[in-house]
């Protein structure tokens, strides 16, 4: 009986100290998920940071090239202008000749048309010559002027067509790099949303909610990563 008296408080202190015991297990993993916690969300912070400087850096570097191609548009239009203003000229001037020679045709004075005609410049002189083989004066189907030919070509109305080509093609550059300049800077709100919810996982004393801010910061990080790794750089 003796022996029974003596064994109890050591039972008790036993049972009394299961439950200190297993406070203590409960604190020790409750730290080990708040470190893992923590250190998560600084790798998630890490790697937004970097995803949002390079996003900085892409986004700069396409507006740099929508600043090049659009003023290479403006150039080509401005070339455009002066080519178009040039042929505009070629053409009133050989208009005004064909209408001198044709004046002295019409005034059977054969002299002064022959001295017109030998003084045409081309491409007035080559493709007046070829309308005057269509028969213009029997011949309905025949252009009303040498001006209508297909030997009529100007080269500046060539390079004026061509600058417009290349205008249209630096302007749709120009928007191009634009729509790249504004999708890089999307994402630098993105990877912004995933500082935030990585920098707040941790403070709520919650390991639930913790955990969830955690895994919202790292689909959010992981999804803008895929999507960001389809759009070309600069």
């Amino acid at each position: 009986m003796s022996e029974m008296t003596k064994a109890d408080p050591d039972i008790a202190s036993l049972e009394r100290a299961r439950p200190s015991r297993r406070a203590t297990i409960a604190r020790l993993r409750a730290q080990i998920v708040k470190r893992r916690i923590e250190l998560s969300s600084a790798a998630l912070m890490a790697v937004a940071t970097i995803a949002t400087a390079w996003c900085g850096y892409q986004s700069a570097r396409w507006n740099g090239e929508r600043a090049d191609h659009a003023a290479l548009a403006s150039r080509a239009v401005v070339r455009t202008a002066k080519f178009t203003n040039l042929a505009e000229q070629k053409i009133s001037f050989h208009t005004q000749l064909f209408g001198q020679w044709a004046s002295a045709i019409s005034a059977k004075n054969t002299a002064l048309a022959d001295f017109l005609l030998q003084r045409f410049p081309d491409p007035l002189k080559t493709a007046t010559s070829a309308w005057q083989a269509t028969m213009p004066l029997t011949n309905p189907e025949a252009p009303p002027t040498p001006l209508g030919m297909s030997e009529y070509t100007l080269t500046e109305t060539a390079q004026a067509a061509l600058s417009e080509e290349t205008a249209v093609k630096e302007y749709d550059l120009a928007n191009r790099a634009d729509d790249m300049a504004d999708r890089y800077l999307i994402f630098t709100i993105i990877y912004a949303s995933v500082l935030f919810f990585a920098g707040i996982s941790g403070k709520f004393g919650w390991q639930a909610l913790d955990v969830t801010m955690l895994v919202v910061a790292g689909l959010v990080l992981l999804i803008g990563l895929l999507i960001m790794f389809t759009i070309p750089v600069a």
